[in-house]
């Protein structure tokens, strides 16, 4: 029997490197849908709840941007990475996806935490930095952000498992190739250093994609056709590389 899984996903939008910016709207769109998706029937009129898990299902949340949604795969609502390692972790497992094409740390923080809070997840993956990077944000204030996502979820139920990717080396995706390079082996080091600062903190798993992923240099095909996301390949890679951390500290 096929694991059983169910992807919840806000309508496929751009990433800012592909399109614009996603406006108020569409956002709320998103996150109503997930909202909706979620919830079991009304208890009254004006009521709604969140329908609750299963005893025996465990709930996965996934937090994060593009790379997260599936951007890059050929079908990205059954081929992102958090569908491949719920598929990875058992039958009983629901994935939650809440990546954002464009979103970044800060954003991230006000519009999928409450409903990431919301689920009740066992376990929470985030992957957010490529666009602060990207975007230049202040390491402080891309720091704050993430400590804070982090240290709420945890404040919501302390029994949650965390797990939070770092930025993989960004030299081997042809979308950096104009980069200087040195500035932005630069930018990747302070961001990890600021990720791993949070993990320390909180004490909450370190996906270390800057390491674990340094086959992207032999391995071209893990990125699709616009020389920034992952393809199909890649994501399911990546739900490997995630799986296995998971299962090493388990």
């Amino acid at each position: 029997m096929q694991p059983f899984t169910k992807t919840i996903q806000p309508a496929h939008t751009q990433h800012k490197l592909l399109g614009p910016l996603l406006c108020p709207t569409t956002l709320l769109f998103c996150l109503l849908t997930i909202l909706l998706s979620a919830c079991g029937n009304t208890t009254g009129p004006g009521k709604l709840t969140l329908q609750q898990a299963p005893a025996n299902q465990l709930v996965y949340v996934a937090l994060g941007a593009s790379d997260t949604f599936g951007i890059g795969a050929e079908d990205p609502t059954t081929e992102n990475w958090p569908a491949d390692l719920a598929a990875l972790l058992g039958p009983q497992v629901r994935v939650v996806n809440l990546g954002i094409p464009n979103i970044d740390a800060a954003r991230a923080l006000h519009s999928e935490l409450p409903v990431a809070i919301a689920a009740h997840p066992q376990l929470v993956t985030i992957w957010l930095a490529v666009n602060d990077l990207a975007d230049q944000v202040p390491i402080a204030s891309y720091e704050q952000s993430l400590d804070q996502i982090v240290g709420q979820l945890q404040q919501a139920d302390p029994g949650v498992r965390i797990a939070v990717a770092n930025v993989p080396d960004l030299i081997y995706l042809p979308h950096f190739q104009s980069w200087n390079q040195q500035a932005l082996l630069a930018q990747i080091s302070a961001y990890n250093a600021a990720i791993a600062a949070v993990t320390q903190r909180h004490h909450v798993l370190l996906v270390d994609l800057y390491q674990r992923w340094q086959e992207l240099a032999t391995h071209p095909e893990y990125i699709s056709d616009d020389g920034f996301h992952p393809s199909t390949l890649g994501y399911a890679r990546l739900a490997q590389i995630f799986y296995s951390v998971l299962q090493s500290k388990s």
